[in-house]
């Protein structure tokens, strides 16, 4: 018998949607070719503009994640084109494998997951391959948790006359990202982690300089032709070159209005309180923080890595929490399963649900004989939302 009521996603996306984003997701369907819709349109896109900190025009795309990852690609290269790829996690690792798919050379560096890129080695790299158009990255690596610092790593490629293309699906609604300031040159999100809505809307920005690049590239592309988005969006009466998702766009705007009611740094500052309470009270129980090894401001604000102590498997502490509580955290990614753990706690996630999961953990410990000090995850979860 299940000891819960409703099942609840701690996972690093898909994450836990809001009753109010599910009900705008249930409105009647318009036309997407009428004033009425494109109204509500523009004002997803200026709350997108609001969230991003850009000037530029945001472009909806009609697909997960990846899909935005490799509009990127053949957008701004053409065949033969050379990159530079951080591959320090499975997600950093898509542009590479996506490059090659294209006829794009991909060097690939910092390909270890447990531990932080070296800014060194990126340097070596861009002096190594002068001939690279770009670098790309994932700004917050969801397969190891492990955040990069976007500016320090754009400085390096435009130094070297390189653009700076980044993966931000697990990241943008979580960690403040003003793409203005921050150097990116293309920067893709999604619609199903931080931003809090179902999967299948994605989002790009681009610089002035990544939309030059764009007049030049000859890589094949349609469906996802970053110039016929614009042309679209910025069109007096806004709309996407296909058929619209009108679902996904009510949705969306519905979860950028709740954002904007929070406010931009009251949004951020939540997703930085959260993860510090998860990661005191992981700490507290006797678990180690994945990668063990990193400064703790490249520990991710919107999930958090773990293993397990000796005597509990991580698969026996996944299906328990999901078995007995409902809260069903997400297990480590191709090399690192079965080893690692993932807690998501982006989009809808709050003080509240950072507590419940400390007492549901300290909950499965006690029954193997493995909680050593009841309370103290708990004790340390409330430390640091009170801070």
């Amino acid at each position: 018998m299940k000891r819960f009521g409703e099942s609840v996603l701690y996972t690093p996306g898909p994450t836990s949607v809001p009753q109010r984003v599910l009900d705008a997701f249930a409105r009647p369907v318009l036309h997407h070719r009428t004033a009425a819709f494109s109204e509500l349109f523009k004002d997803m896109l200026e709350k997108a503009g609001w969230l991003f900190n850009t000037a530029q025009p945001v472009l909806p795309i009609h697909s997960t994640g990846r899909g935005a990852m490799e509009a990127s690609i053949a957008n701004l290269f053409s065949a033969g084109d050379e990159i530079i790829c951080l591959c320090n996690g499975k997600f950093a690792n898509m542009f590479a494998t996506i490059a090659g798919r294209y006829g794009v050379t991909a060097h690939k560096v910092c390909e270890d997951w447990e531990k932080a890129p070296a800014l060194e080695e990126l340097e070596e790299a861009v002096k190594a391959y002068p001939n690279a158009k770009a670098v790309t990255i994932c700004h917050n690596e969801s397969s190891s948790a492990v955040t990069l610092d976007i500016k320090q790593l754009a400085d390096i490629a435009h130094a070297h006359d390189m653009l700076l293309i980044v993966d931000a699906v697990s990241s943008v609604g979580c960690i403040q990202i003003d793409f203005d300031a921050c150097g990116a040159d293309v920067l893709v999100t999604a619609s199903q982690k931080g931003l809090m809505c179902l999967t299948g809307l994605a989002l790009a920005v681009l610089s002035d300089r990544a939309w030059a690049a764009c007049e030049t590239a000859t890589l094949p592309k349609y469906y996802t032709n970053f110039k016929d988005i614009r042309r679209c969006v910025l069109a007096e009466r806004p709309e996407t070159p296909g058929s619209t998702p009108v679902t996904a766009i009510y949705g969306m705007r519905e979860a950028l209005t709740m954002m904007q009611e929070e406010g931009r740094d009251e949004l951020f500052q939540r997703h930085a309180r959260v993860a510090r309470a998860i990661r005191a009270s992981l700490r507290a129980l006797g678990f180690s923080l994945f990668p063990a090894v990193l400064p703790e401001e490249m520990r991710s604000n919107s999930l958090t890595a773990f293993t397990c102590m000796e005597g509990l498997s991580a698969n026996e502490f996944k299906s328990a929490l999901s078995a007995q509580y409902g809260l069903n955290i997400a297990g480590g990614i191709d090399h690192l399963k079965g080893r690692v753990l993932r807690i998501g706690h982006m989009g809808h996630f709050y003080d509240r649900d950072a507590i419940t999961l400390a007492a549901c953990m300290e909950a499965v410990l006690a029954q193997r004989g493995l909680l050593k000090k009841p309370g103290a995850a708990l004790a340390a979860c409330l430390e640091e939302l009170s801070r």
